[in-house]
């Protein structure tokens, strides 16, 4: 064999094994690209778990967020050394007196309340301002001569009238002197017309009145009202209703301006959103957006529609000039306020929480974070109890609340090295460290609230009467359903009948000189 012969198999041999090599790297390269696509589907199905677990507990599971230690325990668990939590094994002797002391308080505080609750179940009676009707059985065959009463025994039981309809009829009559009865003309005198809130509208301001607090308060649609009126005799269409209840709010949109004002003008106010779907779209509703503005210290409250935008933007609008503190949860809209001055943004331990909660599902290991949690709302609830002025609750906070946030801080921290960050836990604490500095302020002063469940409550209405009436058609309406929860909201929190103060209001609107002082009108 000659030595050309040779080279040429030995470059065939070469060529024959690249060809191999580069065979084997491409089995290896699909090798670990298999491996990657079945750890993606173990993710995928392991969240796929995760929020089937979460919807099955949405279904069936404890709704409350309510988390507590057990106190059957001689110390919490959160406490608890063989935790192995390094940052947590330096813990203080102030700081686990200051835990018992919370627990004990807290026993006493649900103790006294059970005892409370029992007695007022068994002492309840019947209102005194209740009007009573009173019918009086005499025995047969007593002769007052002969029979003297000694006593009587009263028996009390709650009644109800159906409402009922009226008709107010104002008649003006026309006068003219006696002595022009033969004159070709006469001198006429009547009384003026009394000015309506909606002139020629057959509904009087009580029934308008009805109307606005049955839907927007008790949830009632104008179809489930019109069947009502209709077992009273009376059949009033759907669409009028409509037409009603809109031509309304455009008289009441001068209360609902002022009420923007004076609640922007607190110094500390809650703000949140909701959804409300809009149907001006042929075939399917689109996602709209309403904000929720609630005031702390001075009772009052207003509903925001902007186009159903929960842009940035809207928030800036809504919210121009404002200075004070302001509580919300973590969307990030809300973030370009800790760089405004003058605003002093509060986070939400609520929402906090809300994450631990659900991390709880699937991860036995977010439980300290709830039992530090439940340790600073033992803490509020106590206070409550003492009737502590603000001066005391900042004072208490700052002593005892703060410490605990710092050991939260510090167990979050380890935690989140042991846990993967798109993790139901991991997902927690980085929505907690997120939230961190406005969560803490709250010790800053007394009249602070840990979370803004307040306004979440004033959200409510909203959220039951979407659930009944189910959208609005238009941007306009949902504009003018805003007016409504705005007003009747702002009673409730004022402690004022909505119905007797709208029917007054809509009365005295048409008889005020303008310009109107719509200050004085609210509730």
């Amino acid at each position: 064999m000659d030595t050309q012969q040779i080279l040429r198999e030995n470059a065939l041999l070469k060529e024959q094994l690249l060809l191999k090599d580069e065979q084997l790297f491409l089995n290896e390269k699909q090798l670990v690209l298999k491996d990657e696509q079945i750890l993606l589907k173990e993710e995928q199905l392991l969240r796929k778990n995760e929020r089937i677990l979460y919807l099955e507990r949405q279904l069936f599971g404890r709704r409350s967020e309510k988390k507590l230690p057990d106190y059957n325990e001689a110390q919490l668990s959160l406490f608890d050394p063989e935790q192995g939590k390094a940052a947590l094994e330096q813990e203080s002797l102030v700081l686990t007196t200051l835990v018992e002391d919370i627990k004990q308080k807290a026993e006493q505080r649900r103790s006294m309340q059970k005892q409370r609750l029992v007695s007022e179940k068994r002492s309840y009676k019947i209102p005194l301002h209740i009007e009573r009707r009173e019918t009086v059985l005499e025995p047969e065959n007593v002769n007052p001569n002969t029979w003297v009463k000694i006593g009587e025994d009263v028996s009390e039981r709650l009644m109800l009238e159906p409402s009922r309809f009226w008709v107010e009829r104002t008649v003006r009559p026309v006068y003219k002197v006696k002595q022009d009865e033969q004159a070709l003309s006469a001198t006429l005198v009547q009384a003026p017309s009394t000015p309506v809130i909606l002139p020629g509208c057959i509904a009087g301001e009580s029934l308008l009145s009805q109307i606005i607090v049955d839907k927007f308060l008790y949830h009632l649609p104008e179809y489930r009202q019109a069947k009502r009126f209709k077992e009273l005799g009376v059949e009033i269409s759907t669409s009028s209703m409509n037409r009603w209840v809109h031509a309304t709010a455009d008289k009441l949109y001068g209360l609902y301006a002022a009420q923007m004002e004076r609640v922007l003008s607190a110094g500390y106010i809650q703000v949140d959103e909701t959804t409300h779907p809009i149907t001006d779209r042929p075939g399917s509703a689109r996602k709209g957006y309403i904000w929720v503005v609630r005031s702390v210290l001075v009772p009052g409250v207003f509903f925001y529609y902007d186009k159903g935008s929960r842009s940035g933007e809207v928030v800036l609008k809504m919210l121009k000039g404002y200075q004070g503190a302001l509580q919300t949860d973590g969307y990030a809209a809300y973030s370009i306020f800790e760089e405004k001055k003058g605003v002093l943004p509060l986070g939400c331990m609520a929402h906090v929480r809300r994450k631990f909660e659900n991390a709880l599902t699937t991860t036995p290991e977010a439980k300290p974070a709830l039992d530090y949690i439940a340790l600073l709302y033992m803490l509020e609830g106590n206070l409550r109890a003492e009737g502590a002025d603000w001066e005391q609750i900042r004072r208490e906070r700052e002593e005892k609340a703060y410490p605990i946030l710092q050991q939260m801080e510090a167990w979050m921290k380890q935690a989140f090295n042991s846990c993967t960050p798109k993790s139901p836990l991991g997902k927690a604490i980085s929505y907690a460290f997120g939230m961190w500095p406005r969560i803490s302020r709250y010790c800053k002063e007394g009249y602070y609230q840990i979370d803004n469940n307040g306004v979440e409550n004033a959200i409510r209405p909203l959220v039951v009467g979407r659930k009944n009436y189910l959208f609005s058609g238009n941007d306009s309406g949902a504009e003018d359903n805003c007016i409504f929860y705005t007003l009747l909201g702002s009673c409730l929190q004022a402690g004022v009948d909505p119905h007797t103060w709208l029917t007054s209001t809509l009365e005295k609107i048409p008889t005020l000189q303008t310009p109107i002082n719509w200050e004085e009108l609210l509730p």
